[in-house]
């Protein structure tokens, strides 16, 4: 996704990442207050390398699915407020449950729109998407670096970035054989 987002940026079209936890709970080890404020930090240093805005709805990490109508309302004041063309998402067969959750959170706050921008999901934890959905690529390869670069601001995430490099590189490289380039993110069409 970050090679999309910087992409994005350099071609001046709007980009705005919403964070919908802190991830309070991913490290047990340090406090969760600690965890909030360098996870924060480290969200807007990598937005600020990418070149957008981002904002934290401050859910309880893993209670996003608890707090499924708070979530819901808050997409509806962003998309009110940010009317997107295109949101990108993650896949509602991500392993992790928040990210699952973040999807359906999109999906409850389009339900009765008249009028619903194009929604492409991404996976984060895992190679392949089960989603027989067609599948949109956006050609990364002069934002690959950009991408490395934002990952390597989340010190806290050091192991779980680690663990997310090789599917991430086997992900993008595929793409990139598939479309004749050396890196490509893909997402799949969704009709939310």
């Amino acid at each position: 996704m970050g090679g999309t987002i910087a992409k994005y940026v350099k071609e001046r079209k709007k980009v705005k990442i919403v964070i919908f936890t802190s991830g309070e709970k991913s490290s047990p080890w340090l406090k969760e207050g600690v965890i909030t404020r360098s996870r924060i930090k480290e969200s807007e240093a990598a937005s600020k390398l990418l070149g957008c805005k981002v904002e934290f709805l401050g859910i309880p990490d893993a209670k996003v699915k608890e707090n499924l109508e708070l979530a819901a309302g808050e997409v509806k004041r962003i998309l009110r407020e940010f009317n997107p063309h295109k949101i990108f998402t993650h896949t509602k067969y991500d392993a992790h449950p928040d990210h699952r959750a973040v999807f359906y959170a999109l999906e409850k706050a389009l339900n009765g729109r008249v009028r619903k921008p194009k929604i492409f999901t991404f996976m984060i934890w895992g190679l392949f998407n089960p989603n027989d959905s067609a599948t949109f690529y956006v050609r990364t390869d002069d934002y690959f670096e950009d991408k490395i670069k934002a990952l390597q601001v989340f010190k806290t995430q050091k192991l779980i970035v680690a663990l997310f490099y090789l599917p991430m590189f086997i992900r993008d490289r595929l793409g990139g054989i598939r479309n004749k380039c050396k890196y490509a993110e893909t997402f799949y069409v969704e009709n939310a």
